[in-house]
């Protein structure tokens, strides 16, 4: 029997017209996913290979957990059918036995699941082999990873997902249920995602996610491309243990579904409920009751109560109903989730500030949201007919726009409802945590702003129910318009003229509140609040009324109801209003300002490089002096610029043209310099090509002068740029004429370089290139320069630049600050002006100054004292600190960076200042920021890199170092461990992610994952090597050396010879394996064992294993000879106790040449952890497995 149910199963399957819709769709996503090269879904980009094993098995497992939507429609479906149809009474009549019955109807929609994801998987193949595809960016077709794919991930997903909705259908009889379960199962998914974002949650994570994706994350983590393109995961430890939980949790929902299931078609009834009905008493006969006259009243009066009453019942079924509550529910938990991990750095968490607040609420309320819309506009609008009375309210002597109205009406306070139990959770959340500063007007500026888009969208999901005449149609309608916004992204159909409901940003910082971007966001809610009314008013003529649905009929009843009723004026209004508010926002988006779409972008920076990068090495001259008289307006958003460079030819040769470059929305008022003729103006790109009359002879200097003005006309797209604003203003000497050409402009995407028709990316020049070390990697037009600038600003707010004060005043209503260099800078320099609190302390002769937001005063003293001890630091072991000031300047949060000038720091309001440091296990990244911007006064503003590879090294790099050594003395080594564990994992996680080649720290060609991550684990470990002092005595020479230098500038390869003059040969081969290749360890302890002597001592027994890997840029690895000193140690802990509370027993170096290794250590206490490279010190890829939990025997 339960063969010729999967049968009949199959047969209607293969006929029906839905399965095979549904399978197309797949199969074309499965098909774009892979062939559509505006698609990078699955990790297929740099050195990983489009159909790379591990690229197909992130996509198959992805797609799994969409499979949520098949088992609802399949699974679902099909066990609801036979209740739907009012068959199932023919089935439960036979002698067919129960066990047959479910697992044939079970089994139908499960190889209706497995049978569509086939088919994406036939789509992943197809689109892997067209012609249009770069070939050397395929691989051979993995047959071996869809197989997996489907055993590990996909049938279990599906056998997961089906099991779920088919107890949900089975036990309700409620299509909704299984709704809703399917939204369960997303929360958790979602849930456990956030759980990988610290380090110490990763497990919980592997094991909670039910979908595995997150245990695979867990298991090719810091996979090379190399092991990418060719391994698949091992089905071990927390990936084996997460299959295997969730095939126990499968099997369990199917018995529960066995067990719970009843041949009625009422279903799972709880007990109390049908008690109560039972004993509920039969009402006693009314008593006839005279009848009380009555008139029937039409006026608006009671066309009012009408829709009131009509809002009233709506809303109160809807809220009070258990799937409104179940989604409520499910919001704010993913809420706490998406609040307890977002914003954290380094494993802290930040204070809870309202703006943090309202961003989360933005982010995890967003799905439901569009879930209640889209759901709840065809529950409400078809309710009436769905219980069979319509016909009596239809009836009613009430006009469209009531029913109308109050449905719309009930369904924008369901978005108010959901937003409101997220703010009070958001309330409790900050309240619970200690923080007070609530700031109620804010959350209302905030909740008024983020309702309005799912006001819009309530609009449209009511009006594509109402003129669709079907439920099922407007939700599928819905759905399309949801794609379509994605789908329209992708192919760079930005502009916001037509894509319903959008409008520009809004960021929020405390600093600059919405500040100008306000202006715009309104201009375009009010452009799609014309174009809803215009829906409505089509709503109200379509509203279904009567008995016939046919859409030729209700067209007509339209019509009718245009023309003799008040819509007609209503929709010829709305539509003038949003044709006119069109108009206006197309005139500052298209003519005032440069709207440039993404495709055009990419196609304007091929054309930037086709035409001008043949000039990158033209001869130009050097800038040598600075001057820039900068009036700030923060009320009107203008910076006018006068500027004035001194300009000398260095080289040996005339020059006879300059290219200058500008930014074509400034406004240049003056340009002079010497005689000249214009030989091209391109204004696309702001280049323009002038000959010199004279030409420039070797040695001769030259002025060059310039008025600039930058001024917001209207509005742009984007709603306006963030350096510029109300408070907070901040921009840096990028704004300034440049010359020559810029590699910063280049398109560094490989698909989109053979798009357009460019060769592979230039790379960085090779570090003997000493042509190259005329320039330093900041400039290619100017070395170290004087540097003079007067800048103002509006009464109430203070402007800052680089250099010493000299004066300060106030003069027609403005006030004037003139800052003067006493020594040459590099020619890299801001200006900066906001309200701001000024904290003020002192190192030595030298003043500290802290200038932050009132509202943010909680670290500003861990600044000072991380500012004191780094200058003492530095100071002490490396040279003098150059200036006579430190300060640091907090601007808005529109990036998180800290950015090191001349003694000058603006830090954001994002990453530093709202840092919740009260957590004493926490680590104090305010502390290490600090530090690591104020090494930038030696390493960067002492000594430059030349721009050759390896030059961020010596600036970065080398700043992670110093960082490091002032938060080591601060906090200890135990500290710094977990630290480290943090960057080690950063840099192994990113290696994948590399676009062109890895290389090894000293010829890193700025990239950051390895110059920031790397360089902090390999200058720890070297420390660790050779010593504090004496690495520090070889920074101390370089810097005396290198320091101020003028070209040609350093290297790397430079400083590698300063650190082999100054250390033993024996760590040579130590310092070639960190800076000169790349090199992983793989220490591991395998077993720790402790026996008590009778003197009250402990033998530790340890057994080892270590390997020493070396690998290409692509990753493709070598086994390399061990020989190397390693630290063995062991801990004591306190019952109970943390990793904090741990106490070292035993910490030495030891000798390490073999793979295994057996050591015999006496400690004086009980231990509970020993192991190989206990601190993490080298770059190893499992730092985890480096310590076991001693065994007492």
């Amino acid at each position: 029997m339960l063969g010729h149910l999967l049968r009949f199963e199959r047969r209607l399957l293969l006929g029906s017209g839905l399965f095979w819709i549904v399978a197309l769709v797949y199969g074309a996503i499965g098909f774009g996913s892979m062939a559509s090269d505006n698609v990078s879904f699955g990790g297929g980009v740099g050195n990983v290979l489009r159909n790379a094993p591990a690229v197909v098995v992130t996509l198959l497992g992805a797609f799994s957990v969409i499979s949520v939507l098949l088992a609802t429609i399949f699974v679902g479906g099909i066990a609801l059918r036979d209740f739907e149809q009012r068959t199932a009474e023919l089935f439960f009549v036979t002698p067919m036995k129960k066990r047959d019955y479910l697992l044939g109807r079970f089994g139908g929609g499960l190889l209706a699941a497995i049978g569509i994801m086939l088919m994406l998987a036939l789509g992943l193949w197809v689109g892997s082999m067209m012609p249009w595809l770069d070939a050397t960016r395929l691989g051979p077709t993995p047959w071996g990873a869809y197989l997996w794919s489907f055993v590990v991930l996909v049938i279990p997903n599906l056998l997961f997902v089906s099991a779920l909705m088919f107890l949900l259908a089975t036990a309700t009889r409620s299509m909704l249920y299984t709704y809703l379960g399917a939204i369960a199962f997303f929360v958790l998914w979602q849930m456990s995602d956030f759980l990988t974002r610290d380090l110490d949650s990763r497990w919980i994570a592997a094991l909670v996610d039910p979908s595995g994706s997150n245990a695979i994350y867990d298991h090719m983590r810091y996979w090379s491309s190399a092991e990418l393109n060719s391994r698949l995961p091992e089905l071990t430890g927390l990936l084996l243990a997460n299959r295997a939980l969730w095939l126990g949790v499968t099997a369990l929902l199917l018995i529960a579904a066995f067990a719970l299931f009843r041949a009625d078609r009422e279903g799972l009834v709880l007990r109390r409920r049908k008690q109560a009905e039972a004993a509920a008493p039969v009402a006693p006969a009314a008593a006839r009751a005279p009848l009380v006259p009555v008139a029937l009243r039409t006026d608006r009066g009671a066309q009012w109560k009408q829709y009131l009453h009509q809002t009233a019942f709506d809303l109160r079924g809807a809220v009070t109903g258990a799937p409104f509550i179940v989604m409520l529910l499910l919001s704010l938990l993913l809420t706490f989730s998406v609040l307890k991990f977002s914003g954290v750095m380094y494993g802290t968490e930040l204070y809870p500030v309202t703006r943090q607040m309202l961003s989360t609420l933005s982010g995890s309320l967003n799905l439901f949201l569009i879930i209640v819309v889209t759901f709840y506009a065809g529950e409400l609008i078809w309710r009436e007919r769905s219980m069979r009375v319509s016909e009596a309210t239809d009836a009613f002597p009430a006009p469209n726009w009531v029913p109308l109205a109050g449905k719309l009406t009930a369904l924008f306070g369901l978005i108010v409802v959901m937003f409101a139990a997220g703010v009070l959770f958001t309330i409790g959340y900050q309240l619970a945590g200690g923080y007070t500063a609530i700031e109620p007007m804010l959350y209302l500026k905030g909740l008024a702003l983020e309702i309005v888009p799912f006001v819009l969208m309530a609009v449209l999901a009511v009006f594509l129910q109402v003129v669709s005449g079907n439920k099922f149609v407007g939700y599928l309608l819905m759905i399309v318009y949801l794609v379509s916004r994605f789908a329209m992204s992708m192919y760079d159909f930005d502009h916001l003229l037509y894509r319903y409901g959008s409008a520009s940003r809004t960021p929020y910082s405390d600093m600059n509140g919405y500040g100008h971007f306000i202006g715009p966001h309104l201009w375009f809610r009010a452009y799609w609040a014309a174009f809803a009314i215009a829906l409505l008013a089509l709503a109200a003529a379509f509203w279904p009324r009567g008995t016939s649905l046919a859409f030729r009929d209700r067209l007509r009843q339209a019509r009718a109801r245009l023309r003799r009723g008040p819509g007609r004026l209503v929709l010829a209004g709305s539509l003038a209003a949003f044709v006119a508010l069109g108009g206006w926002i197309f005139y500052n988006t298209n003519v005032l300002n440069r709207y440039v779409p993404g495709d055009l972008a990419k196609e304007r920076s091929a054309e930037y490089e086709k035409t001008y990068r043949p000039f990158k090495d033209l001869p130009k001259p050097r800038i040598t002096a600075i001057r820039a008289d900068v009036d700030i307006d923060p009320a009107e958003r203008t910076v006018a610029i006068r500027g004035h460079y001194r300009l000398v030819n260095e080289t040996a040769a005339p020059i006879a043209e300059l290219h200058v470059a500008i930014d074509p929305s400034v406004e240049v008022d003056r340009l002079e310099f010497a005689p000249h003729s214009v030989v091209k103006t391109d204004d696309v790109h702001g280049y323009t090509i002038y000959r010199f009359d004279t030409p420039m002879a070797p040695g001769a200097t030259m002025d060059f002068a310039f008025d600039l003005r930058f001024e917001p006309h209207g509005f742009p797209l984007d709603g306006g740029d963030t350096q510029v604003v109300y408070n907070g203003t901040f921009f840096n000497n990028m704004a300034l004429p440049q010359f020559g050409y810029s590699e910063g402009r280049q398109l560094t995407d490989r698909n989109d370089r053979r798009k357009y028709g460019l060769p592979d990316l230039p790379r960085m020049p090779k570090i003997d290139d000493e042509a190259a070390r005329a320039n330093t990697y900041i400039s290619d037009s100017a070395d170290w320069v004087d540097f003079e600038t007067i800048v103002s600003t509006a009464p109430d707010q203070i402007a800052l630049a680089p250099g010493y004060l000299q004066r300060e005043w106030t003069e027609n209503g403005r006030r004037y600050f003139h800052y003067k260099s006493e020594a040459k800078l590099l020619p890299f320099f801001s200006w900066l002006s906001a309200r701001w609190e000024v904290r003020r302390d002192r190192w030595n002769d030298v003043p500290i100054e802290v200038y932050y937001d009132a509202k943010h005063p909680y670290n500003v003293d861990r600044m000072i004292e991380s500012t004191k001890k780094s200058l003492d630091y530095f100071t002490r072991n490396f040279s003098p600190y150059q200036f006579r000031q430190f300060r640091i300047l907090e601007f808005p949060g529109y990036s998180s960076f800290a950015q090191a000038f001349a003694g000058t720091i603006p830090y954001s309001e994002s990453i530093g200042f709202i840092a919740d440091l009260r957590d004493q296990d926490a680590i104090d990244y305010v502390f290490y920021v600090t530090a690591h911007e104020a090494a930038h006064q030696w390493w960067a503003h002492q000594v430059i890199g030349a721009n050759v590879q390896g030059a961020t090294m010596l600036s970065e790099s080398l700043a992670q170092y110093s960082a490091l050594m002032v938060m080591e003395h601060e906090y200890g080594p135990q500290k710094m461990r977990k630290f480290l564990k943090y960057e080690l994992d950063r840099y192994l996680m990113s290696r994948a992610t590399e676009r062109v080649e890895e290389l090894p720290l000293a010829l890193n060609e700025n990239q950051d994952y390895i110059h920031y991550r790397k360089g902090s684990v390999v200058f720890y470990a070297l420390r660790d090597m050779i010593g504090e002092d004496t690495l520090n005595a070889v920074l101390a020479r370089f810097l005396k050396d290198k320091g101020f230098q003028q070209p040609p500038y350093t290297t790397t390869r430079e400083f590698l010879t300063y650190l082999r003059e100054g250390t033993d040969p024996k760590y040579h081969r130590f310092i070639e394996d960190l800076f000169e290749k790349i090199t992983f360890w793989d220490n591991r302890a395998v077993e720790a064992n402790a026996v008590k002597r009778e003197d009250g001592k402990y033998v530790v027994t340890l057994k080892l294993r270590s390997a020493m890997l070396q690998t290409d840029g692509k990753g493709a690895e070598t086994e390399a000879p061990l020989d190397e000193w390693v630290d063995i140690g062991v801990f004591a802990r306190p019952p109970g106790g943390k990793e904090s509370d741990e106490r070292v027993l035993y910490l030495q170096k030891h000798h390490v040449t073999e793979q295994d290794t057996t050591l015999e250590l006496i400690v004086d206490e009980a231990p509970y952890e020993a192991g190989i490279d206990p601190y993490n010190k080298l770059v190893d890829r499992s730092s985890e497995d480096n310590r076991k939990r001693v065994t007492l025997k």
